[in-house]
């Protein structure tokens, strides 16, 4: 009999999601600068706005692909310590580092919200696009990474180690 397939969590379905949005980032990024190339090179010409388009998609890439790295274990890993540890110590630093990042996460989507508060409203020089939306894509992929870490830290708090039963 066939092993059914696990369950994807809503937070994981979202962490698809966020993939595809930074696939198509990727395809703007590089849809933009080529065109900034073309019109420099062929026109004489150079237009502000392209670049800065680049940039809010570089951005959403960056923040929106780091839950799902974190969720699929792909993201930059010291592992020397838990590389060599039994089953026991390696679900507690697992656990523990899961809720670092839910900590680290709560502190950064604070200070964006500190930051937001006061220049949310602060237009970018070359489109006027308010630094709230142009950041949108970092606190949202933030917010993302803290609903998979603490998905995560509960996941690994309640999972028993390779070895059977503590």
């Amino acid at each position: 009999m066939a092993q059914p397939a696990p369950r994807v969590s809503f937070i994981g379905k979202t962490a698809q999601a966020c993939e595809y949005v930074s696939l198509v980032c990727l395809a703007v990024i590089a849809t933009l600068i080529f065109a900034q190339i073309l019109l420099r090179d062929f026109a004489s010409m150079a237009f502000a706005g392209i670049e800065e388009l680049a940039r809010f998609a570089h951005i959403s890439l960056v923040f929106l692909l780091v839950p799902l790295l974190f969720r699929e274990g792909l993201h930059v890993n010291i592992d020397l310590l838990t590389h060599k540890a039994g089953p026991k110590l390696k679900r507690a630093l697992d656990t523990f580092a899961a809720l670092l990042t839910a900590v680290y996460c709560l502190f950064f989507l604070v200070s964006e919200y500190q930051f937001m508060a006061k220049n949310g409203s602060v237009p970018s020089p070359g489109l006027g696009i308010p630094n709230i939306v142009f950041f949108a894509g970092a606190y949202l992929g933030m917010a993302l990474l803290l609903l998979t870490a603490a998905e995560k830290f509960v996941n690994t708090a309640k999972r028993q180690p390779e070895g059977g039963r503590q």
